[in-house]
């Protein structure tokens, strides 16, 4: 869904072309459907086409790309949704390469991987090792002993919320002054509402695997080291983990994405219906329009599929309603951005970092504050620094209920402090996503279970957003890559 802007959007020109007449004639058996044009549905595509198969990507909007979204105004350019990528996925990396963007790449300064976060109204720096957290200033003496018990401390015996897992592995310090911000910055949610094992399963199996986050990172961060090395020896390049975006800001992936699919990319198209019978396969119905498909792949949000799901003949009804019921239970919690330019006397830090996070205990509406003109070259003139504020999501309804320009009032005010800032922005744009992320509450992996049981009676029936499998730019390629790659494993 696309955000509420107090700006003209800059929208996409790409075009299915004239729209087909019904009925679309089309290789029924090798057809597939992707409906909804955010990275998931079109990298989905991307990889599909890539196996063989001939696809037609719906989007309701008049542009690609979701949430990923990039503005070019007043000098500056700067992102309404996610900032940045992590080199850390194969399928990105090869999406890239196939698609012919790695010559726009471009890599996060050294200083971006300075973080910040907020305590008693100063910015402080985030410990970014063992070592690290045991000499920052962010956790008390008391914090640092409690960290080296981790070890020690058993397994967990059923599910736990991040806050129960950290508070019991870590203590309360590192649960409130590092966790509870990371979880803000992530999701914009509530680590006493988000489940451990669904949420950061990385972090859940360290535990499970090793029975210990500590021994079971210092594991980890060897067979890296071993890896990599293994990888110079062979001459293969290493997905270094490093941060990225391209030349034109993260919207150039899905705008080039979709100008590459061509004509399989439909527009303005909103799905109304979808139905199902072993005869025919499946019909998805826009208007007048009906497009004929073996396979179906929703990349929409969880709510979406629910209504869509409504006209297919379960053989189990009672079954089907209770997963419509876990996909509408999914929670989208409001996030506005805020993005804003000061010349740089205006602000007294020098912004050196990434950005700063505010954890609750600020009490604080502002979830965080990200640098864009010190995590990546050109995203302003040089005299400026270019922010971008996040407000809202599980902690925010109060903020929620302002109008923009309190909202702007609102953290100005917050940041003062923190960041030194004086006077007014040279100028701001708000972006409101209404359903900004999906939150992996406790419960959430047996309810996405339920729904894949529920529907698994439709062959070729396919679920692919963020709001399974990760919420990370690069989860949602990797599944749509696996997705791809299983389809083509299938015989036809």
């Amino acid at each position: 869904m696309s955000p509420e802007i107090d700006m003209p959007q800059q929208h996409s020109n790409t075009s299915a072309g004239p729209v087909p007449q019904q009925p679309h004639e089309l290789d029924h058996k090798h057809h597939i459907v992707v409906v909804g044009a955010g990275i998931s549905g079109l990298t989905s595509a991307w990889f599909l086409q890539q196996q063989g198969f001939s696809v037609t990507v719906l989007e309701a909007s008049n542009q690609v790309g979701g949430n990923l979204q990039t503005v070019s105004h007043h000098g500056c350019l700067w992102e309404r949704g996610p900032n940045s990528f992590i080199n850390n996925r194969p399928a990105m990396a090869m999406l890239i390469q196939q698609v012919g963007l790695q010559p726009h790449l471009v890599l996060a300064k050294a200083s971006a991987h300075r973080r910040f976060i907020g305590k008693k109204g100063r910015m402080l720096a985030l410990p970014m090792s063992l070592f690290g957290a045991l000499t920052t200033p962010v956790l008390s003496l008391l914090g640092k002993l409690r960290l080296l018990m981790e070890p020690f401390v058993g397994k967990a015996t059923q599910e736990e919320s991040i806050a129960q897992h950290v508070r019991r592995r870590l203590g309360a310090e590192m649960l409130d002054w590092l966790i509870d911000p990371f979880i803000s910055g992530v999701f914009a949610g509530d680590p006493n509402q988000l489940s451990v094992r669904a949420a950061v399963p990385k972090v859940y199996a360290l535990e499970k695997d090793y029975g210990s986050m500590m021994m079971g990172g210092v594991v980890k961060m060897r067979a890296k080291a071993k890896q990599k090395k293994q990888d110079q020896s062979l001459g293969i390049e290493s997905l270094d983990g490093a941060m990225m975006s391209f030349a034109q800001g993260l919207h150039q992936l899905p705008l080039v994405v979709a100008q590459q699919l061509g004509a399989a990319v439909q527009l303005n198209t909103q799905v109304d219906s979808l139905s199902y019978s072993a005869e025919f396969g499946y019909q998805v119905c826009s208007g007048d329009q009906i497009w004929q498909a073996s396979q179906v792949v929703l990349a929409i949000p969880a709510a979406q599929v629910a209504r869509l799901i409504d006209d297919l003949q379960p053989l189990d009804a009672q079954l089907h309603s209770r997963a419509q019921a876990c996909l509408q239970q999914v929670d989208y919690p409001p996030v506005a951005s805020i993005s804003m330019a000061f010349n740089k006397h205006q602000i007294s830090h020098p912004l050196n970092g990434f950005g700063c996070l505010l954890p609750t205990k600020e009490a604080k509406q502002t979830l965080g504050v990200l640098f864009p003109s010190s995590i990546f070259a050109n995203r302003c003139p040089d005299d400026q620094h270019l922010i971008t504020v996040f407000i809202g999501g599980a902690r925010g309804a109060e903020a929620m209920a302002l109008t923009r320009d309190q909202r702007l009032q609102l953290v100005v005010q917050e940041l003062a402090g923190y960041l030194g800032i004086q006077g007014q922005p040279l100028w701001h744009e708000e972006s409101l996503w209404p359903h900004a992320i999906p939150q992996y509450k406790l419960g959430h992996l047996p309810k996405v279970a339920l729904v894949d049981e529920a529907l698994a009676q439709f062959p070729g029936l396919h679920l692919r957003s963020n709001w399974r499998d990760g919420v990370a730019l690069g989860d949602c390629v990797e599944n749509a890559y696996q997705l791809a790659q299983d389809i083509g494993a299938r015989p036809s």
